[in-house]
C-alpha cells in the first residue's frame, strides 16, 4: 500500500522563516522584543542549517536572540497554523490504512511543540532532519525516510522544487505544493477507485 508523506514548513504551516520574508517576520519580533531585526535575521540565517540537523537546540538561538523560549515559542506556535484542509487530508488517508508521516527538514523542538498543539500530528510517522542528521534533497535523507515509513512506494509533497525533484530522483512519486495542489490530491489518491 502507498505510504505517504508530507513537509512541514510551506505544506502543513505557512513558511514564515523562509528566506524571502524572515526579515520581515524579525521585524515583527524585534519591534516586541526590542532586538535589532538586521542583527536576527543573521543570527537566523547562521545557525537554520544547524538547527535543522539537531547541532543547535531552540534554546540555544532564543539566547543568541535574547528572547526568552517561552515566548519565542508562543508567538512561533500563532505565527505558524496549521492548514486544517492539509489535517483533514491525512486524517482521510489515515482512516483509509495508509502510513502517513512528515518528511521534513525542521527544527525538532519546534516541530513537538506543533506536534503537541495539533492532536492529529501524534498519529503520524516523523523522518525529521534534526533526528537523522541529514537534509533534504540529499538521497541518504529520502533513503532513511523509505526505512522510517517501511515503505518503498511513496507519495510525497513538498513545497521546493529541489526537494521535489530529488525525491522524484529517489524514485518516489513527488507532488510540488503548488497552487491546487490539494484539490489534485484528493482526486488522484482520495476518490473512491484509487485502492493505492
Amino acid at each position: 500500500m502507498t505510504a505517504f508523506y508530507f513537509d512541514v514548513a510551506g505544506v502543513l504551516i505557512p513558511d514564515r522563516f523562509a528566506s524571502d520574508n524572515a526579515l520581515n517576520v524579525f521585524r515583527e519580533l524585534g519591534e516586541r522584543y526590542g532586538f535589532s531585526p538586521e542583527v536576527a535575521h543573521v543570527t537566523y540565517a547562521k545557525l537554520q542549517p544547524s538547527l535543522d540537523l539537531g547541532l543547535t537546540r531552540l534554546s540555544d538561538f532564543c539566547a543568541a536572540l535574547g528572547v526568552a523560549q517561552l515566548s519565542f515559542e508562543r508567538d512561533w506556535l500563532a505565527m505558524h497554523p496549521v492548514d486544517s484542509e492539509v489535517i483533514g487530508l491525512i486524517e482521510r488517508l489515515l482512516e483509509k490504512g495508509h502510513s502517513v508521516g512528515l518528511a521534513t527538514n525542521f527544527c525538532r523542538d519546534l516541530l513537538d511543540l506543533l506536534i503537541a498543539d495539533t492532536s492529529a500530528l501524534s498519529r503520524l510517522v516523523v523522518c525529521c532532519s534534526s533526528d537523522i542528521g541529514l537534509a533534504k534533497p540529499s538521497a541518504e535523507f529520502f533513503n532513511r525516510a523509505s526505512k522510517i515509513i517501511g515503505s518503498s512506494e511513496i507519495v510525497f509533497v513538498d513545497d521546493r522544487s529541489v526537494n521535489v525533484d530529488a525525491a522524484r530522483r529517489f524514485g518516489w512519486t513527488a507532488i510540488p505544493a503548488a497552487d491546487g495542489w490539494l484539490a489534485r490530491f484528493q482526486e488522484t489518491y482520495l476518490a473512491s477507485p484509487y485502492c493505492g
